[in-house]
């Protein structure tokens, strides 16, 4: 496979698996407003800042709004065409990704983000977010769902395959620790104590539609187990332990599956973070501190992209200018040994004269 449309393809999961993080966070932010009730209305601030800590847009946000409003904070993240992180430039982009590898994926994977992306710019798109922009939120989960589950059914399970994952989990992993990271100030106390939030915690699980999925696991609202549950549950498919389970076993498919010292560094740094995540326990790490443990989670999440990035896409652009200094290197030799053989015959001539 190229390099290109490997790094293409990764970008296109990455992407769509973004917009869909996004859409389900506001609208579940929505909803955590209507469960507050005169609490949301007075500060409103307090559920809306978090969402721009998460996406990292508080910078350009506060660039081109004074207040931290709900109205703006959606708008900015939905459809604002100037905002590289919008769901609408997600999916732009996401699409385009599809578009360089046309040929690579199956025409169901292309229709269904084609079709996302025509429906985020059209005018009926940009009316149903004016009038119930719940609606829109759902339309592009339920795409991305389409999406993930037309590239399961539809896709050899070759390079294409394993690419796909790499992006797809790499992301919800990146965005998990983010979520987790807003939460790490709240108190990890519940009712009567006065400092609870529970509905925080409620909403944070029902951002990542896990709530009957824990329900099931834990009947009690516990901080302490939400936050086992989302950095150390290999069952659920959106904790931290999962996604970076997928990511290591993709890797170790695309070329990582010999002795330790002839794996790539993806799959190093990948099998690091599993092996420490798997022999952990949640009350280490909330001795540590969430924030702290979050910090370095994310710095781990970079380096193992980092790494994808180097070793399967940047390789391409070095390994010819190797190449080419070696080629060079092997021109000079031979121009070298051409020359000594010039000087060898006319040694013998001489001596025959």
């Amino acid at each position: 496979m190229l390099s290109r449309v490997a790094d293409s393809i990764y970008w296109m999961a990455r992407y769509i698996e973004r917009a869909e993080n996004l859409s389900r966070l506001l609208l579940s932010t929505q909803d955590l407003l209507l469960d507050a009730g005169a609490e949301g209305r007075l500060d409103e601030a307090q559920f809306w800042q978090p969402i721009l800590a998460t996406t990292g847009d508080e910078e350009a946000y506060a660039a081109a709004h004074k207040k931290v409003k709900g109205k703006d904070v959606a708008d900015f993240l939905a459809l604002r065409p100037d905002n590289p992180n919008s769901i609408l430039n997600c999916i732009r982009a996401a699409r385009e990704n599809a578009r360089t590898v046309r040929d690579q994926i199956s025409d169901e994977v292309w229709e269904c983000i084609n079709g996302l992306k025509l429906f985020v710019e059209s005018a009926e798109g940009k009316a149903t977010y004016r009038n119930q922009s719940a609606v829109f939120y759902e339309r592009v989960l339920r795409r991305s769902y389409q999406f993930q589950g037309i590239a399961d059914s539809t896709t050899p399970r070759g390079e294409v395959w394993h690419f796909l994952r790499l992006g797809t989990c790499l992301e919800r992993a990146d965005q998990m620790s983010r979520l987790l990271d807003t939460c790490s100030e709240l108190s990890l106390e519940m009712p009567p104590h006065p400092e609870a939030r529970p509905l925080r915690w409620a909403a944070l699980l029902r951002s990542c539609s896990a709530w009957h999925a824990f329900q099931a696991h834990c009947s009690k609202l516990d901080p302490h187990k939400i936050i086992e549950y989302f950095l150390l549950d290999e069952t659920f498919p959106r904790s931290i332990a999962c996604c970076v389970t997928e990511v290591h076993h993709a890797l170790r498919e695309l070329g990582g599956t010999g002795a330790l010292n002839d794996m790539s560094a993806p799959v190093r740094h990948s099998g690091r973070l599993r092996a420490d995540l798997a022999y952990s326990t949640v009350d280490e790490l909330l001795t540590t501190g969430l924030h702290d443990f979050v910090d370095e989670l994310q710095t781990r999440l970079g380096q193992i992209g980092q790494s994808i990035f180097e070793t399967f896409v940047l390789y391409a652009d070095v390994k010819p200018e190797e190449e080419e200094h070696h080629s060079a290197h092997l021109g000079a030799f031979h121009a070298h040994a051409a020359d000594a053989d010039v000087q060898v015959q006319q040694q013998q001539q001489q001596q025959q004269q």
